[in-house]
């Protein structure tokens, strides 16, 4: 899992704000070309869907499962949300989650520690909802981790806010997205470069915004 020093990082193309104490800041942009006048939302039912298959992953990533159930409704989905954020998740649907992982035949050889990637997606009733868990989950991420350095991330969402933090020669990394009623949590453990981050960012974002529109993210 995650280490404990993750960073605290500007949103897409940000950089730190007065009122962020120079730590990082969030960038607010636009709707996703297409949903100007309708927020990205998903159904408990399309939870399933936005999760990326191996098939579907960059480069030499592979996915191995949610490690448990890949999503979780009602009740367990409130109880995971609440650890990650602090909150109660007010208007959750539903969360998902795949871990993907790398590892060359070098490495596997040498008994090096694979490169992991916890990704989780959860959809919200609301804007206003998710907006609430984002923001929560980056302060307890925060609250945690104040040596971290910040990870640009530019995926398209509405929000985001990236974490790195160099351990040895590996890379612990953090990033929360929201893009319209769904937040979208990354953490990364033991990467080789913090930048790998962006590639499954972007891949997560555009599989929401694809299956939110009623299209097949796998096309």
């Amino acid at each position: 899992m995650l280490v404990a020093a993750l960073t605290a990082c500007a949103g897409e193309g940000s950089s730190g704000s007065d009122a962020d104490g120079g730590r990082g800041g969030r960038q607010t942009v636009g709707s996703p070309e297409g949903h100007e006048d309708q927020p990205v939302m998903l159904t408990s039912s399309q939870v399933q869907a936005v999760l990326p298959g191996s098939s579907s992953l960059p480069g030499e990533w592979g996915g191995v499962g949610g490690g448990g159930e890949d999503v979780l409704y009602g009740a367990e989905a409130a109880k995971d949300c609440g650890f990650d954020t602090g909150t109660s998740c007010a208007g959750l649907t539903a969360r998902g989650m795949r871990v993907v992982e790398q590892q060359t035949a070098e490495e596997l050889v040498a008994n090096a520690p694979e490169q992991t990637v916890f990704i989780k997606v959860y959809a919200f009733d609301s804007v206003e909802n998710a907006a609430v868990a984002s923001k929560a989950m980056v302060a307890r991420e925060r609250e945690d981790n104040d040596d971290a350095q910040p990870l640009k991330i530019a995926a398209g969402a509405e929000e985001t806010e990236a974490f790195s933090m160099k351990l040895s020669d590996r890379y612990s990394t953090s990033v929360t997205m929201r893009t319209g009623a769904v937040v979208i949590s990354l953490k990364g453990s033991d990467l080789k470069n913090a930048d790998d981050m962006q590639a499954l960012a972007k891949l997560q974002v555009d599989r929401i915004a694809k299956t939110a529109a009623g299209k097949n993210p796998d096309a």
